[in-house]
Formats: C-alpha cells, sequence, structure tokens
C-alpha cells in the first residue's frame, strides 16, 4: 500500500513539473510584452516590485518620471545623469528581451529631464514661432543624444495636436508648433522624427485623432470634444505616416461621438483599428495614453479598460502608475489579460498582433 501511494505521489509531482515547464500559457510572455509600466525607485533592488515583473513577469517596457504625482517636491526616477544612465542599467540587465525605456521629454513645460542634463529646452510652440526646421532638428539631436547615452529609447514625443481651442491644455502648456497650421506642425515633428530614428530612439506622435480642440484635461476626468473636433486634426498624420511606417503612436483618451457614440477614443475600435491602423494604413506600435487617467477610471473598472483598451488596438498599454500608485498593477493586469483570452473576451491574434509588431520595432532599435 505504502509503494502505491508513493507512485502515486512521484506521478502527481512528474504531472505538476510538467504542466510548470511544459504547459506555460503560451500567450503569458507574448502579453506581458504589451504592458508598459512606471515605479517608484531611482534604484532598483529586488524587493522592488519592478524587479518582479521584469525578471518573472518578463513585461515589455518602464516608462520614467521625475517626480511622484502632482509633487513636484518628491522624487520617482529620475535624479540625476549618473544615476539614471546606471539604473537604466540595471532594468535591462534582468530583462530577458530588451525594454522599451521611454519617457516624456517634448521640451519647455513637459519635460521629465532637467535643462542640467543638455536636452533642449525649447517648447514646440516657440520652435513652432521661430519657423525654422534646421533649428528645430538641431534642438531635436540634442534630445535625442541624452537620450541615447541615458539608454531612453521611446520618447512620447513629438506632440502634433493643432491648438485650434485657445483653451485646451495643449496650448497652456506650448506643447503644439501651431494652432491652426497642420503643415508647420508637420514639418517641425519630421525633424524631431529623423533625430530621434537616427539615434535609435522611437518617437511616438500624440494624441491621435487630435487633442487640440478639447477644453478639458484628460488626466482628471472625461473630456467630450464632439462639437469642437475638425477634421484638420487629422492632416500631420496624414502627410507623416507614409513617410515614416515605423514610428509610434499615441491614442487620447477623449470622447468624440461622431467617431464612437459609446466610448473614449483610446478604447473605441472604430478609432484605433478602423480609422488609425485601416484608414490610415498605419503599421507601426499604437500606445495608449496612460490608462490610469481619470478619463477612463472614473468611468470603467481596470478590467474593462485593459480588455477595451487590447480590443481596440492598442499594442502597448500604457500604465504610469504615478497618478495613483499600485505596486502590483503590472501583475494585475497581466492576469487579466490572460483570463479574458480563456473566457474569449479577447482573441489571442490581436495578442500575436502586437507582439509581432513590439517585436520588429525592439529589433530595429537595436541596429
Amino acid at each position: 500500500m505504502k509503494k502505491i501511494f508513493l507512485i502515486f505521489i512521484f506521478i502527481l509531482l512528474f504531472v505538476v513539473l510538467y504542466f510548470i515547464f511544459f504547459h506555460k500559457n503560451p500567450y503569458r510572455d507574448k502579453a506581458a510584452q504589451m504592458i508598459m509600466v512606471g515605479f517608484d525607485g531611482i534604484a532598483l533592488t529586488k524587493n522592488n516590485p519592478i524587479y518582479r515583473d521584469i525578471k518573472e513577469n518578463h513585461i515589455g517596457g518602464v516608462i520614467l518620471f521625475n517626480y511622484k504625482g502632482w509633487d513636484q517636491n518628491t522624487t520617482k526616477n529620475i535624479k540625476d545623469f549618473s544615476q539614471l544612465k546606471t539604473l537604466i542599467q540595471q532594468l535591462n540587465q534582468i530583462s530577458q528581451i530588451p525594454l522599451f525605456v521611454a519617457i516624456d521629454q517634448e521640451g519647455g513645460k513637459v519635460a521629465r529631464l532637467s535643462p542640467e542634463f543638455g536636452v533642449s529646452t525649447y517648447s514646440a510652440w516657440e520652435l513652432g514661432q521661430k519657423n525654422d526646421s534646421n533649428f528645430t532638428f538641431d534642438e531635436a539631436k540634442k534630445t535625442a543624444h541624452v537620450l541615447k547615452n541615458l539608454g531612453i529609447n521611446v520618447n512620447f514625443a513629438p506632440c502634433v495636436d493643432i491648438v485650434l481651442n485657445p483653451k485646451s491644455i495643449i496650448r497652456f502648456k506650448d506643447r503644439s508648433f501651431s494652432e491652426n497650421d497642420p503643415t508647420l506642425v508637420a514639418t517641425h515633428a519630421e525633424q524631431f522624427i529623423k533625430a530621434y530614428q537616427n539615434n535609435g530612439i522611437l518617437p511616438v506622435l500624440k494624441h491621435f485623432p487630435g487633442h487640440g480642440s478639447a477644453t478639458g484635461d484628460t488626466h482628471e476626468g472625461y473630456v467630450d470634444i464632439t462639437n469642437e473636433y475638425q477634421e484638420i486634426e487629422l492632416e500631420p498624420y496624414k502627410i507623416l505616416l507614409p513617410k515614416y511606417p515605423n514610428i509610434g503612436i499615441m491614442v487620447a483618451h477623449v470622447f468624440n461621438k461622431n467617431i464612437d457614440v459609446s466610448k473614449p477614443l483610446s478604447l473605441s475600435f472604430q478609432n484605433v483599428t478602423k480609422n488609425l491602423k485601416e484608414e490610415l494604413n498605419f503599421q507601426g506600435i499604437v500606445f495608449s495614453d496612460d490608462l490610469q487617467m481619470g478619463a477612463l477610471t472614473k468611468q470603467h473598472s481596470w478590467h474593462d479598460i485593459v480588455v477595451e483598451a487590447i480590443n481596440a488596438g492598442n499594442d502597448v498599454l500604457v500604465i504610469g502608475n504615478n497618478l495613483n500608485y499600485d505596486p502590483n498593477i503590472a501583475d494585475k493586469t497581466l492576469k487579466i489579460i490572460l483570463k479574458a483570452i480563456k473566457d474569449k473576451e479577447i482573441d489571442p491574434e490581436r495578442i500575436d498582433q502586437a507582439y509581432q509588431k513590439i517585436m520588429k520595432v525592439k529589433n530595429l532599435l537595436k541596429k
């Protein structure tokens, strides 16, 4: 009897080990590559959740911030050049696949790196007013060189919104090259694209299909642009996308019932897949805006945000983890995705599509 019991235990152990090592969910690592998350800390330690997220969960990327939330007196990830470079090296050393290391370094008021890093200090508005494309390229190159030397390979810039609404948060922070000229916007954005790509950095245009007509701030809550949005806001994308297929685009959380009657545009299949990917034939990576922004979290559950963002066509889920810090947010998000695949809420083919795009761009950035 004892012998039979031991044989049973041995078989059970074998089955468990076989399941662990040979039957791991085939979409787990692919789905993890779609997750980009923010974290706390200026140095990497093994007890930091980001260590587990990268080492064990194999997430695809991180996003860096200079201070926590809205408190400019605190330090999030960025102290000085040497510290930041070391931190990025530490993150990459524990990752099986090269990470997307992202930052919002537009210049002007939206800048995670201070002038001491050697980056350009000009805002998009100042560059647009100067309207010298060679000067814009030189300024973009300054920033690109700094990002490359630090190990940052994704910049959520340039902003190609057109400030049709003078009360727009985009205009308030001088984030647009122009208030009415899409050709000027495209001309100067192109200089950033060239400078970044020359230095192995992925430029990410934002905020598709346009945020310049919005009055409200999607960080804080629901923003409806139905009555203000104009088709001219698409023009910079129409000019640039045919020339630069391997770039990124960030989609906005604004609501426009003329595009989608029920969902914010970042969660809209019509906006992300039909309009951007199919109608404009965009072949690059679609990044969500920060999924923790109030425009989404005040209206939707985290499960619905994650599932709908993927089904809409977003390839990378950006989770700033800064407006509302959750040490386990990446792990929670991955579990939601895997369960949604199992429950047939997400088509596995959608995961495959995103994964292939991500790996293609990561391989290009290594060259």
